[in-house]
């Protein structure tokens, strides 16, 4: 099969297109025929080798993907060859503590494709049976494989961590990435008001045009001093961001008494200084967020079929542009996800 493979760390110049040996499933496993696979800024991490995993080489960037059944393993129940599916990139024991409660994101040995494991920008990929779904009809390949890191992790932050409630007013930082368009494309049948943040104004009015109630350039903005300013001093009942750093601050200052910040990722920084009189005085919350669990992804998968929704794509790649691709995920200017056409 062809694949885009690493041999070592560093830019996108170093994924190359390879020749790999077919895989085959073994017991509980299926192999899929990726038809499309989209990108996530963990293929520059897995790529740059700042992760600080030990890798196998030559390994197979890439986390999410979907296609069809192209084999089925030994075991496996209900599944058949030709079937269309969707990938959960993220591989749990199914056996801990964690993953018996029903919570395989928080599962001891958690692992994810093109992490820790083989990935997806491959003709072929084998993940365990429980890892593959039917996605909804409405949506093409390369839509259903946008669905993967960033929808999961969107649906996990605002409804399983976040709990937001009908008419609840919500800020999304960093939009026009894949999480924060997920996030504000999960959130707005349900929402109150939406306000996002962005450095770029193209980016903020681009949100608008999606149902964002409010941008605010947080290069000329302070974005705690602005949320008030929007909101009648009240602030805002939820954060959902995946930036962290000195940022996490303005989140605090932006929300409602015993208003929730759910964190998902530290981009903008892996330490912050935040106001604990405000955070103890107006009983705020702080509440971390990875990924999601197999029920968040069928309420996610339930949810993206009955309202129709269809994920923001920027730009399309053949599989064999995976350089390209990369490259222009690194620059950040695309609105939405990045995508690779396979086969």
């Amino acid at each position: 099969m062809k694949a885009i493979a690493i041999e070592g760390y560093g830019g996108p110049e170093l994924a190359r297109v390879q020749e790999l040996a077919d895989p085959h499933p073994g017991p509980g496993e299926v192999v899929v025929r990726v038809r499309a696979a989209a990108l996530n800024h963990l293929d520059l991490w897995t790529l740059s080798g700042s992760l600080g995993i030990d890798l196998d080489f030559p390994f197979v960037l890439g986390a999410d993907g979907a296609g069809e059944l192209a084999a089925v393993g030994e075991g496996v129940e209900g599944l058949r060859a030709g079937m269309r599916v969707v990938v959960n990139p993220a591989v749990s024991c199914g056996l801990c503590e964690r993953c018996r409660a029903g919570e395989q994101s928080q599962c001891v040995s958690f692992r994810m494709l093109g992490e820790h494991l083989p990935g997806t920008f491959a003709e072929l990929v084998t993940v365990p049976a429980r890892n593959v779904y039917p996605f909804p009809q409405h949506l093409s390949f390369a839509e259903a494989a946008a669905l993967g890191v960033t929808f999961i992790t969107a649906y996990r932050m605002l409804f399983t961590q976040g709990e937001l409630r009908p008419g609840e007013w919500v800020l999304i930082t960093g939009i026009g990435g894949g999480l924060a368009l997920s996030l504000l494309q999960l959130a707005r049948p349900l929402a109150g008001r939406i306000f996002v943040s962005s450095s770029s104004e193209e980016k903020l009015e681009r949100a608008r045009a999606l149902g964002a109630d409010a941008g605010i350039n947080y290069r000329d903005k302070d974005v705690g001093r602005e949320i008030r300013r929007l909101t009648s001093k009240r602030g805002v009942d939820l954060v959902v961001d995946s930036a962290g750093g000195a940022g996490l601050d303005a989140s605090l200052r932006s929300l409602v008494k015993g208003g929730r910040v759910v964190l998902a990722g530290a981009t903008a920084g892996a330490t912050a200084e935040i106001g604990l009189r405000r955070l103890f005085w107006n009983q705020l919350r702080i509440i971390g967020s990875t990924m999601g669990s197999d029920d968040d992804v069928a309420a996610m998968l339930r949810m993206v079929a009955g309202s129709g929704l269809r994920p923001v794509i920027d730009r399309t790649f053949r599989l064999e542009e995976a350089q390209a691709a990369l490259a222009y995920l690194e620059s950040q200017a695309h609105f939405g996800k990045i995508v690779l056409e396979v086969g």
